[in-house]
């Protein structure tokens, strides 16, 4: 990110992560994102620097990216139970639908990709599904209910299809 271009987010599988958690099928990928979240990202890092220069404690290339800020162990690799814990702070504020996780947001991004018409195959790659054929599994109902919604309209559809005989005005 911030080299110009479309920014990504180069995916690295490590089996050393600090939290546990591993990239989908180990396999490395190039994620590429939006310009409003190239700018969340760089003011992320800010703060993760300034957080580490008050506390004096360094950053190198092998620190982890996700740490905690606010709580100890400071700029440790965030934990799952963190992030389980906040996840559930925010439904107990009645934040977001009941039960939610922070994984509705990867069904919800694959979901809103699909409907936007992009290709099953670049949603796969981009999930980091090992086959696409993952993917028309998991999703293949987005595409199913948007073409029944289609099927549905047909009349509207068809309207525009009539033909009108030269010795009568109205369509066949």
């Amino acid at each position: 990110m911030g080299r110009g271009g479309t920014p990504y987010v180069e995916v690295v599988p490590r089996e050393d992560n600090a939290n546990g958690t591993r990239v989908k099928m180990m396999r490395p990928r190039r994620v590429y994102v939006g310009a409003d979240l190239e700018r969340l990202f760089a003011d992320y890092l800010v703060h993760l620097a300034v957080r580490a220069a008050n506390t004096g404690l360094e950053i190198t290339s092998d620190s982890p990216l996700l740490v905690n800020l606010d709580r100890p162990p400071l700029l440790a690799a965030l934990k799952e139970g963190t992030v389980r814990d906040k996840t559930a702070a925010l439904r107990k504020k009645g934040i977001g639908p009941a039960g939610w996780t922070p994984h509705w947001f990867r069904h919800t991004h694959a979901t809103a990709l699909l409907l936007a018409g992009t290709p099953e195959w670049v949603v796969s790659r981009r999930l980091g599904h090992a086959h696409v054929q993952t993917t028309l599994d998991l999703y293949g109902w987005v595409r199913e209910d948007e073409a029944l919604r289609a099927a549905a309209n047909w009349k509207s559809y068809a309207a525009a299809w009539q033909v009108t005989d030269a010795r009568r005005t109205a369509p066949l």
